[in-house]
């Protein structure tokens, strides 16, 4: 498989955790939950904010197993025995990314996995700072696909 190859399949795979990210966040924004125990005695929202962190999550996989390593590849860098903070840090002197919010993205995807049932606003603040990232990584990718195709590399 060609690099082209890659990143097309990468920006198809996350066109469309993209689209469907952004959809649930409309939808969280037409009812939003003012708290825990308001978002658990809605099914409905429960149902958004699943769809939402799911894709939330697909989307920083996919950026980061698929379309990092395309973007190296089509830009002809020799990335292939970088750690991953050197990929990212190349990204970022490129104008692709910033380093520390990428970071705090992933902080962010690991205390969601970390449930404290006996703590609801816990939950609810790491709830709120994750649909927050969740509108950043998807604009951080909607920028990037654009600046790949202004310069014609997918």
């Amino acid at each position: 498989m060609s690099a082209t190859d890659r990143m097309n399949a990468a920006i198809w795979e996350a066109d469309r955790h993209v689209e469907t990210l952004l959809e649930a966040l409309g939808e969280w924004d037409c009812s939003p939950a003012s708290s825990w125990e308001a978002l658990e005695m809605d099914r409905a929202r429960v149902r958004v904010i699943d769809q939402l962190l799911f894709r939330f999550m697909k989307l920083q996989d996919t950026i980061g197993e698929r379309l990092i390593p395309a973007t190296l590849a089509v830009l002809r860098e020799s990335f292939e025995e970088w750690p991953m903070r050197d990929r990212l840090n190349r990204l970022e002197k490129l104008g692709y990314l910033d380093v520390e919010n990428w970071l705090a993205w992933r902080e962010i995807r690991n205390r969601l996995a970390h449930e404290y049932p006996d703590q609801p606003e816990i939950c609810f603040a790491a709830l709120m700072a994750a649909i927050e990232a969740a509108r950043a990584l998807s604009t951080l990718y909607q920028d990037w696909h654009a600046r790949l195709k202004l310069a014609g590399l997918t």
